[in-house]
């Protein structure tokens, strides 16, 4: 078994290219790989043999002397023999190819596809512009035969050729990575994936992310009566569509029917559902129903939370996070049976620790959705949280949406943490430069699903969890039922060439983290068409992996299933199967 090199350099001060933003996406991506710090190692004799090499960084090989004997020569000969190399250092000269021009690097305000006729940008419109929030340095590459796949500044950016039996994929720079200039979840992740696939010797196995979709709703408060439906209609419109929503519940504007609805959906599988504030009261301005026996008022304004004092931006003490827990009790005993999601997400993601262990233990919630720490406020001056698998490196923006601050960067977590002493999967997404904060319908039909396709595949095309997030009580209560249904109808279709995976966010979010448990760590074809997989860790559902084969030339592999793994963590090896 042999697996992806990656060639860093230790003693090059662009090694933290390679740490910070290349070994992110590989670990993301789930492509098993062997580091070699050229600082301290020259390259082995098996890379000829390796299905893929990835020059990590800039400076790979400072002064010519850290590749070894042969130097780049040698690794030229690897691809020459049929290894693959994608490679991220502009100034390493291979083979054929002339030294790149001397000169100023200049500075892009976009990324232009300059040919989609390659199956790396097969799937993207030549001309498409994808615009940048900061400035890129576009430093120049050899000169050689290479076909030319993106520009930046007029400058290539990509290129690809084939080199004897092997592949090479250029990429001037991977800064664009950065979210100060461009950031993952932006447009550029399915480039740098397809580069790294259609480079590799095949077959190919890379874990990857299933392309699973589920919706995300929160603030629901049940208004599908003032269309005169039943008040979650909306919903089961949704899971008529292939949606199968995660409710967050505003338990006290919620009606008897309205939970009776909530329980059918839940029970049947085809929803979750969590208390994810008490509600809107009907203050000024309000009309929300609102129960009689609402037991407790703790704001003076806005809306009534659970978990955390919103308007004093503080979390409740021990004695008030205690009595609001306990109310969401009281209510689940007088309305249950209704079972809770193990997927908690607050209201403004805001959650005190002292309410986490109440959660877990009697709850049994296992998962969370959090873009900020603990104990802390949603504000422009409170920090994202810094996890995997993008944001464990960069000096934290704003958790919430100033652009100055990098707040509407697209958001995608999916990393364990700690939190009031348990430790729960965190994983959110949020599409933020398409529309703001989430999907935001209306009943402008064609921009709403515009909106919705863009944000689903922005996710689905970087291997990330794909979910329609928007609010009921914002949204979706001022949109009539057949507008509705028409939009979930046109996202549905748009996003149908992915052969999309429908599941509730419960399920999904269980099986991200069950790719992060149980690492592909080695792939073997043995010559009679079946491939076998080694990993390491453990899963507790059924995951998938991704095959390419030669000849597949579009790129869109083939899924093989994963067995679930026992509950102890081992190194098991599964041949897989279509």
């Amino acid at each position: 078994m042999t697996n992806t090199l990656v060639l860093v350099n230790s003693g090059s001060p662009s090694v933290a290219d390679a740490l910070q933003l290349a070994l992110p996406y590989l670990d993301h991506l789930g492509i098993p790989y062997d580091l070699l710090d050229l600082l301290h190692d020259t390259l082995p004799a098996d890379v000829p043999a390796r299905p893929l090499v990835v020059a990590a960084q800039r400076d790979l090989d400072l002064r010519g002397r850290r590749l070894g004997r042969g130097g780049a020569g040698a690794l030229a000969e690897a691809v020459a023999l049929g290894a693959g190399l994608v490679c991220f250092d502009p100034a390493l000269v291979l083979g054929d190819e002339s030294s790149p021009e001397e000169g100023f690097a200049p500075l892009a305000e976009s990324i232009v596809v300059a040919d989609n006729g390659h199956p790396i940008t097969a799937h993207r419109t030549s001309g498409e512009v994808v615009p940048l929030v900061g400035h890129l340095s576009v430093p120049p590459l050899p000169l050689s035969g290479d076909t030319v796949l993106l520009t930046a500044e007029g400058r290539p950016l990509l290129v690809a050729r084939t080199y004897g039996k092997g592949r090479i994929a250029r990429w001037a720079t991977l800064r664009w990575a950065q979210t100060k200039v461009l950031g993952p979840l932006a447009g550029l992740d399915d480039l740098l994936w397809r580069s790294l696939v259609w480079a590799a010797r095949k077959p190919f196995v890379m874990r990857g992310l299933a392309p699973i979709v589920a919706m995300r709703v929160d603030d629901v408060a049940g208004s599908g009566t003032r269309w005169g439906r039943s008040p979650l209609s909306w919903a089961g419109s949704a899971v008529r569509h292939g949606f199968r929503p995660w409710l967050g519940l505003f338990l006290n504007n919620l009606t008897q029917e309205a939970v009776a609805e909530a329980r059918e959906l839940v029970e049947r599988g085809e929803a979750t559902a969590f208390p994810h504030a008490f509600g809107r009261p009907p203050r000024a301005g309000g009309g929300w129903h609102w129960a009689e026996d609402a037991p407790l008022l703790r704001s003076g304004t806005y809306d009534e939370f659970i978990y955390f004092d919103h308007e004093r931006g503080r979390p409740w003490d021990d004695v008030e996070a205690a009595r609001g827990l306990a109310a969401v009790d009281a209510w689940y005993a007088a309305h249950g049976p209704l079972p809770i999601s193990r997927y908690a997400v607050a209201h403004w993601y805001e959650l005190g620790a002292n309410t986490v262990a109440h959660m877990t233990d009697r709850w049994g919630v296992e998962f969370v959705g959090k873009i900020q720490d603990v104990d802390a406020p949603l504000r422009d001056e409170t920090p994202w949280l810094r996890l995997g698998p993008f944001r464990r490196y960069e000096r934290p923006g704003s958790a919430l949406f100033d652009p100055a601050l990098r707040g509407d960067r697209p958001v995608y977590y999916a990393d364990f943490v700690t939190f009031g002493g348990r430790r729960l999967f965190n994983c959110v997404t949020e599409i933020r430069d398409d529309a703001g904060y989430e999907w935001a319908p209306d009943t402008d039909v064609a921009a709403t699903v515009g909106r919705g396709v863009r944000q689903l595949r922005r996710a689905l095309n970087s291997m990330a969890l794909a979910v329609l997030f928007t609010h009921e009580t914002d949204f979706i209560h001022s949109i009539p039922p057949d507008v509705w249904d028409e939009e979930l109808a046109g996202i549905w279709e748009g996003v149908r060439g992915y052969n999309p995976i429908s599941m509730t966010l419960d399920d999904a979010v269980r099986y991200v983290r069950a790719t992060r448990t149980a690492r592909l760590v080695a792939s073997n074809d043995d010559g009679s068409g079946a491939i076998e997989a080694t990993f390491a860790g453990r899963a507790d559902v059924p995951t998938h992996c991704y095959v390419f084969v030669e000849g597949d030339e579009g790129l869109t592999g083939t899924l093989a299933g994963v067995p679930a793994v026992g509950t102890e963590a081992a190194t098991w090896t599964t041949t897989l199967e279509d």
